[in-house]
């Protein structure tokens, strides 16, 4: 599946001004904004794919627990991760491979790695929620009760489970996962969630170029500077693992490497895990005047 990339805070306006110019502009009738009409619209809704839909929501609940899983283990948005491992309500999306993919820019990780619900990643166990099933369980309650203490139940795809022969929905249910050691875990309705939060001297130097590749765009802002236009960069006090990267990061800032501080340019200081670096940004000479 082929998809335009386009930046999420950009799409509504962009929704926005399609709507007034091919709508809202032409036919007196039609509602001022887009998001005063229906949709879909009659005409629409055969179109609507509905299976599609209901995996992007599973796409999405991932990208929330696995955000909210980084933010419990602090680590930043910036920091690269080596995996993240997700079991999947019903075990299948539509257009997984294309979803995954996505998974994996948003959430900052290098590889994302679909498991079954009989993975060995984590231990879990079921607390039944009694207020729920109490009345309906009557006399089943112990045996219920002992079979989720002994682990004796069956974990079905969809979060509902077995337990002493009785079933139990996903809503009736809280299943607790245990993680292994270097990962943490989340559990929504039958989505399970891992990411190994264990970083690697590559993984944080690549997380210090993010945070190095910020700064420099902060610093431009502040300088009044435009995003593309060209600049000369000066950067001391980094890493070895760093300094390595520091090309690409230039690649990136639009910037030319200088061997020292150029004549009037502003400086800040940037906090990375093997210390501070010290960066230094002019205008490119070349872009004067320019107009860039």
């Amino acid at each position: 599946m082929a998809v335009a990339r386009v930046s999420a805070p950009i799409l509504p306006f962009l929704a926005e001004e399609l709507y007034g110019n091919l709508v809202a502009g032409v036919e007196s009738r039609a509602p001022h904004s887009v998001h005063l009409t229906r949709f879909p619209s009659a005409e629409l809704a055969p179109l609507r794919d509905e299976r599609l839909e209901a995996a992007m929501a599973v796409a999405r609940r991932t990208v929330d627990l696995a955000r909210t899983l980084r933010g419990s283990a602090g680590l930043k948005v910036r920091q690269p991760l080596a995996r993240l491992c997700v079991a999947l309500p019903g075990g299948d999306l539509d257009e997984l491979e294309a979803l995954v993919a996505l998974i994996a820019e948003e959430v900052n990780v290098r590889d994302v790695e679909v498991i079954g619900d009989d993975s060995t990643l984590v231990e879990r166990r079921v607390k039944v929620l009694l207020p729920k099933v109490g009345k309906r369980l009557g006399p089943q309650i112990p045996a219920v009760m002992a079979a989720a203490r002994d682990g004796a139940v069956e974990i079905r795809p969809d979060g509902s489970v077995e337990l002493a022969g009785v079933s139990l929905a996903a809503d009736e249910v809280e299943i607790l996962a245990t993680p292994r050691p270097g990962t943490v875990v989340a559990h929504d309705e039958g989505l399970l969630v891992v990411i190994d939060t264990e970083l690697t001297a590559d993984l944080r130097a690549e997380g210090d170029a993010r945070e190095l590749q910020r700064a420099i765009q902060d610093l431009r802002k502040e300088a009044g500077l435009a995003l593309d236009d060209r600049i000369e960069l000066h950067v001391t006090g980094l890493a070895p693992a760093v300094a390595a990267r520091l090309t690409a990061v230039a690649e990136a800032t639009l910037a030319d490497l200088v061997d020292a501080v150029p004549d009037g340019a502003p400086t800040a200081t940037v906090e990375l895990a093997p210390g501070p670096a010290t960066i230094s940004l002019r205008r490119h000479p070349a872009s004067e005047g320019s107009g860039t």
